[in-house]
């Protein structure tokens, strides 16, 4: 692996402010996809995020299968949770860098899959650069304006540090390749232990973590 880019579904939850503090000791930056639900109820923590210069993006309003809702409704939902994630950024007196969006559970719409792209092209969402991704399966996300990932270790599977260390080990051969990879991990689900044993599980086998926003091209990281 050359580098590694963490993503975080689910945020921001309630113990978000803890994860925080396991991610500065481990020096990692996250991009925190945040549902519009959830931000109505941990708002302050996302500003806590932001201040600490990790990105924020969207991940709709109420975590529908967009398979499974009208493209009407999507969007409604991607603009609601749009407007919370300025404010979040307006609160924090920092500048948003880019509009970045993930589906939830990776669902990107099914027969409509075109439309539910229109939605995101249309509000200039960024997806990551993918000329730095260097898997072949990446070829199909080409053209699109979500953010999908390389990297899936099923955290949501598993509720044991046990667990999470097999569903890592099984992943091993992913995370020694060449190419960058977009890690996805979850806020809400997870505790900060568990949170804070991923990050150890990948530093013990040498994963180098990297900015998100380095992914997007013309966008500056927050360490330049």
């Amino acid at each position: 692996m050359t580098t590694a880019y963490l993503t975080v579904d689910d945020a921001p939850s309630a113990t978000l402010p803890e994860k925080l503090a396991v991610l500065d000791d481990y020096g990692v930056r996250a991009l925190f996809f945040c549902e519009g639900r959830r931000l109505a109820d941990h708002a302050d923590n996302a500003r806590q995020a932001v201040e600490a210069g990790h990105p924020l993006g969207n991940h709709a309003h109420d975590h529908n299968h967009a398979s499974e809702i009208p493209v009407e409704d999507f969007a409604d939902e991607v603009d609601r949770t749009e407007t919370a994630i300025d404010e979040v950024y307006a609160d924090a007196g920092v500048e948003r860098p880019a509009k970045l969006f993930r589906f939830p559970f990776g669902d990107k719409g099914g027969d409509r899959a075109a439309e539910f792209q229109a939605v995101l092209a249309e509000r200039g969402f960024r997806p990551p650069n993918a000329d730095l991704i260097e898997y072949d399966f990446w070829t199909d996300q080409a053209g699109d304006r979500d953010w999908f990932w390389t990297v899936d270790v099923e955290d949501y599977n598993v509720d044991t540090k046990a667990g999470l260390a097999e569903n890592v080990a099984d992943a091993a051969d992913r995370l020694e390749s060449d190419s960058r990879d977009i890690l996805l991990f979850h806020d809400g689900g997870n505790s900060p232990e568990q949170f804070e044993h991923y990050l150890k599980l990948l530093d013990e086998r040498g994963v180098e973590f990297g900015d998100p926003l380095e992914l997007v091209e013309g966008v500056e990281s927050a360490g330049d």
